[in-house]
């Protein structure tokens, strides 16, 4: 049976486009903003991907999202893959309720209502958080950009538009190779990561099914993975809502909106958010990141970031 949001999917789908009905998503911020690190803003505006095995344009349009292929191929099946990955059966409408009165993420939700939580390919996403160790956003998208392309496949005309290499070409192409294109010490655990993968001994869809603990066990075991990188991979591919992901940044902000005592650990503090924030974990963290990061920019560099912050987060 076709459900009416799907008939109204197919009645905006053509053979170059599709649009989806989404609502306004912030695209800077959802898919430019340290989910995932390979989109890339078009002179247009428009974002270009690689999702699964499709080269996408998205723009945002009127009520929702253009989708375009850019791969030469017709557009059948991208509007479900491309509403799945931006997440669309997440409980947006629970979260605004739950949270509008919110000290902190009441103002983020009226402020930047156009924030998503992806659902990305769980490989990928592991490969590229494990990379974001004491690193930044440029240079994570560099070292994730230069291993697709020297070992995806192309399947476009640009020379971003590839696959993500499977872990069996991660594990074989070894550690120094790695470290050639400037991944340095992340090297080390990305191989065995790869390795781990490969063999089955991680199987990531079984993840994606497995309770919260038991999931997020499996990725710290690995060497390398700790409980920031392992809750990012649960947030922002395995279907975990209720995951909290602290750093520095997110810590302060639990100091100054919740009361979260100021010598806690990084562990007490995801814990308390985890129970606090429930199923809505995910989703208030990118607000509470999102609000965090613009306040420190409006601060720290002044100029045109102080219009990007809240009113009162700018001054």
């Amino acid at each position: 049976m076709i459900t009416p949001e799907k008939q109204v999917l197919n009645e905006l789908t053509t053979a170059d486009s599709v649009f989806l009905p989404v609502g306004f998503i912030d695209l800077e911020a959802t898919l430019d903003g340290g989910q995932a690190f390979r989109w890339w803003r078009q002179q247009d505006g428009a974002y270009r991907g690689v999702v699964g095995r499709r080269v996408v344009t998205i723009i945002e349009a009127d009520g929702g999202l253009l989708i375009r292929p850019a791969d030469g191929k017709d557009s059948s099946g991208l509007g479900r893959s491309l509403s799945d990955y931006l997440g669309q059966d997440q409980d947006l409408d629970g979260f605004r309720a739950r949270f509008a009165d919110d000290p902190c993420l009441g103002p983020a939700l009226r402020g930047y209502s156009g924030l998503r939580v992806l659902r990305q390919d769980p490989w990928e996403c592991l490969f590229s958080f494990i990379c974001s160790s004491t690193s930044n956003i440029p240079r994570i998208k560099l070292n994730v950009g230069a291993v697709a392309e020297m070992l995806g496949f192309l399947i476009g005309p640009d020379s971003h538009d590839v696959t993500f290499p499977e872990p069996e070409a991660i594990a074989e192409c070894g550690e120094q190779f790695l470290r050639d294109l400037g991944l340095g010490f992340r090297a080390k655990y990305l191989v065995p990561a790869a390795e781990a993968v490969a063999s089955g001994e991680l199987n990531l869809s079984v993840l994606r099914e497995a309770p919260y603990a038991e999931a997020r066990n499996a990725l710290t075991e690995l060497h390398g993975v700790g409980e920031k990188v392992a809750d990012c991979v649960l947030a922002f591919s395995l279907d975990k809502p209720e995951s909290f992901i602290v750093d520095r940044h997110i810590l302060r902000a639990l100091h100054r909106w919740y009361d979260v005592p100021e010598k806690a650990s990084l562990t007490y503090a995801a814990n308390w958010a985890r129970d606090y924030f429930g199923e809505h974990a995910a989703l208030a963290n990118q607000y509470m990141f999102h609000r965090e990061r613009l306040a420190r920019r409006a601060t720290e560099w002044g100029g045109a970031h102080i219009s990007r912050a809240l009113p009162e987060d700018g001054r």
